[in-house]
C-alpha cells in the first residue's frame, strides 16, 4: 500500500520555501540537483509556481504532500511512472472538492532507495482523515494497475520471444 505523508502551512513563504526544497534537495553524497517542477499540464518554471501560490485566494491551505509507492509490493523494479501515480492521487482530491486544484511536484529518485513524490498542493481547507484514505487509496491503486500493466507486457514480449525462436528454430532445420 502506497504511503502518504502531509503537512500543511497557511503561509504562501513557507509554500515558496518547499518549492526550493522539492526541486533542489541535494543528491546522493550530498550532490548539487535540480529536479523538474511539473503540474497536470507539464513541465513548470520555478516563478510560474511562486505566482501560483502568490495567486492562491486567501485562506487556502499549501499541503506538501510526499507519495511513495510501496519499494516491495508495488515498485520493486523502480518502473511505475510516479508523475502517473501523482496525478491520479491529486484527483482524488479534486473529486473530492469537486474542482481543479493547483499543485506542483517533482520526482525525488536519487538520493534514496525508495522512490517517491514531493507535492505542493492548494485547497480550501485542512485535509481530513478520509482524504488522506482516499489519496493513499487512488495512488495505490494506480501503482497496481501499472504493475499489471507492465507485468502483461512483460509476459507478451516472452511469449513473442519464445514464439520467435521457435519460428527460428524450425526455419533452421
Amino acid at each position: 500500500m502506497a504511503i502518504i505523508k502531509a503537512n500543511y502551512s497557511l503561509k504562501g513563504g513557507s509554500a515558496k520555501a518547499s518549492v526550493r526544497y522539492i526541486e533542489n534537495r541535494p543528491g546522493k553524497d550530498g550532490a548539487k540537483l535540480q529536479r523538474t517542477l511539473f503540474t497536470a499540464d507539464g513541465k513548470v518554471e520555478r516563478a510560474e509556481v511562486y505566482a501560483m501560490i502568490d495567486q492562491a485566494a486567501k485562506g487556502s491551505y499549501f499541503f506538501r504532500i510526499v507519495i511513495s509507492p510501496d519499494p516491495q509490493r508495488e515498485d520493486s523494479d523502480k518502473n511505475l511512472s510516479l508523475r502517473e501515480i501523482t496525478e491520479r492521487t491529486i484527483q482524488s482530491l479534486e473529486d473530492r472538492f469537486q474542482c481543479p486544484l493547483q499543485w506542483v511536484a517533482a520526482v525525488h529518485a536519487d538520493h534514496t532507495d525508495t522512490w517517491h513524490i514531493h507535492a505542493i498542493a492548494i485547497v480550501p481547507e485542512r485535509l481530513n482523515v478520509q482524504d488522506f484514505q482516499g489519496m493513499r487509496s487512488a495512488a495505490t491503486e494506480e501503482a497496481r494497475e501499472q504493475r499489471r500493466q507492465l507485468y502483461l507486457i512483460r509476459e507478451a514480449r516472452e511469449r513473442s520471444q519464445e514464439q520467435g525462436e521457435g519460428l527460428e528454430l524450425g526455419l533452421s532445420w
